[in-house]
């Protein structure tokens, strides 16, 4: 009897073995599939890479019937761009929207998007990143553990300043101009003959409040966000770069969702990417209204002055074109030309 209870217990013993890993990777697997997604921008709730999030995690649940939740973090909650970016190469966030002249520290060709002048339009941008060139870069940022869900835009950077309307390059003559901190802006408007200064966005109001810089450079929907009119006089429309964005997952996170939660995912992401284009135009006019509303003096630049200021910064630009490779500049500038024919047409 002694034998048989031993050989018994040694095979429940052996049973109960076999089961502990199924047993305990259940609840975990059921954990994993309610739990939300993290969604990150460093923009504020109402600037439209938010609502960019918004808009993709509404379409996300409704097409995943819940599914799959993205719960959207504003205003630099979860962190600053590289850090967030960071965050989802690690695995520790899921999502994101960031301007891509970041990334270039990590994928060094996303810089040509930020290059002044590149493009014409923001047609003209949609229609090259949704082609060959969106997708070479998109493989880039693959190799560095980010997964490009969609490429958007906020709007051309335009300069607003306290001291005179920004009519032609000369008009930046001695201005003391904040800018992003990024050599190439540093040279492009000492190229133009301002005095740039670099500094973080988040110190920009006050600066121009206190009159430490007499001016800075941003699109409308940021000029508008950070209540700038309140304490700049003119906005000139220079256009002079496009503000580009990518709508991002991490790798880590894209590989751990089925092939179906793949498809849902990306199909939310271009959902919302149509949504962002159609809208923006609007959102813009909007915003051009708040401004002047609130006191700014607005001028256009007209195109000849623009090509102008192209013909200026040709010193700049062929020093950056060697910074991500001339090869992959001359393809990118010659996608864009042929894209730009069939726009203008």
């Amino acid at each position: 009897m002694t034998t048989l209870f031993r050989k018994a217990r040694n095979s429940v013993g052996h049973l109960l073995r076999a089961l502990l890993p199924l047993a305990l990777a259940l609840p975990i697997a059921a954990h994993a599939q309610d739990k939300p997604l993290r969604a990150g921008t460093s923009m504020a709730p109402d600037h439209p890479a938010a609502l960019l999030l918004k808009k993709f995690s509404q379409s996300l649940e409704t097409r995943t019937g819940g599914k799959l939740k993205l719960v959207v973090h504003t205003g630099g909650v979860l962190g600053a761009d590289m850090q967030m970016q960071g965050a989802l190469q690690a695995g520790t966030q899921d999502v994101m929207t960031t301007g891509t002249a970041t990334m270039a520290a990590a994928v060094r060709e996303m810089a040509i998007l930020d290059f002044p002048f590149v493009f014409q339009s923001g047609e003209e941008f949609d229609r090259v990143m949704d082609g060959p060139m969106g997708k070479q870069l998109s493989d880039k940022a693959y190799d560095r553990g980010w997964v490009v869900l969609a490429y958007t835009h906020n709007g051309f950077r335009n300069t607003t300043n306290s001291k005179r309307p920004i009519t032609k390059w000369e008009d930046y003559d001695g201005l003391k101009l904040r800018v992003i901190q990024n050599a190439m802006y540093v040279d492009m408007f000492k190229q133009l003959g301002a005095n740039p200064t670099p500094m973080a966005v988040t110190e920009v109001f006050t600066a121009l409040e206190m009159k430490a810089v007499d001016g800075q450079e941003n699109p409308l929907p940021q000029i508008v966000t950070m209540r700038m009119h309140e304490v700049q006089k003119y906005l000139s429309l220079t256009r002079h770069s496009i503000n580009s964005e990518a709508l991002l997952i991490g790798r880590k996170t894209w590989e751990r969702l089925t092939k179906e939660e793949q498809s849902a995912v990306q199909a939310a992401a271009d959902e919302a990417k149509r949504w962002k284009r159609e809208s923006l135009k609007d959102l813009e006019a909007q915003m051009l209204d708040t401004v002047k509303k609130g006191g700014m003096q607005v001028n256009d630049v007209s195109l000849a002055e623009r090509q102008r200021m192209a013909e200026r910064l040709k010193p700049v630009i062929e020093r950056q074109n060697e910074r991500v490779g001339d090869e992959f500049a001359f393809q990118f500038y010659a996608e864009t030309a042929r894209v730009r024919a069939t726009v203008t047409k």
